[in-house]
């Protein structure tokens, strides 16, 4: 005979779908009439998809509800040469890594194989400099391609 309590186990085993972070607020300049900057709005995503808020200086903070309304209105402002700017979603960010005690004279291209073959894709290589004397420094920034392995670096 089975229990509530048998269950749970089998419930806990099953893998939460991942929690997609709320987008970045998108902001508009110089927005003269609203109402048409409205109906522009509502040809790309229906009116629910998203929040505006009036800031000063004709600025208006759009706040949209998923990441698709979101790219879907920056597209939008770039075809139509509309002033704005927002910032990176989350899931597009890369991956940080930082590689210490690593001779500055490493070739970047060696890095980004031996990382490939740990299944690992690499965005970019950056070899640190010291600030004041732009000596290179035995540290390497690493920026990874959003992944589920990053972690397992």
């Amino acid at each position: 005979m089975l229990t509530e309590d048998s269950s749970l186990p089998e419930a806990s085993e099953k893998p939460h779908p991942p929690h997609s972070s709320k987008p970045p607020p998108i902001f508009l300049h110089g927005v003269i009439n609203y109402t048409e900057m409205i109906k522009s709005l509502t040809d790309v995503a229906e009116e629910e998809q998203f929040l505006t808020k009036c800031l000063t200086n004709n600025v208006i903070k759009l706040a949209c509800s998923t990441s698709e309304t979101n790219r879907a209105i920056i597209k939008h402002c770039k075809e139509q040469d509309i002033y704005y700017h927002t910032y990176q979603l989350k899931e597009d960010k890369a991956f940080r890594v930082v590689i210490k005690h690593l001779h500055y004279t490493t070739d970047p291209d060696d890095i980004k194989y031996e990382l490939r073959t740990l299944g690992h894709e690499v965005r970019n290589i950056i070899n640190v400099k010291h600030r004041q004397t732009k000596e290179p420094l035995n540290i390497f920034f690493i920026d990874l391609e959003p992944a589920k392995n990053n972690k397992n670096i």
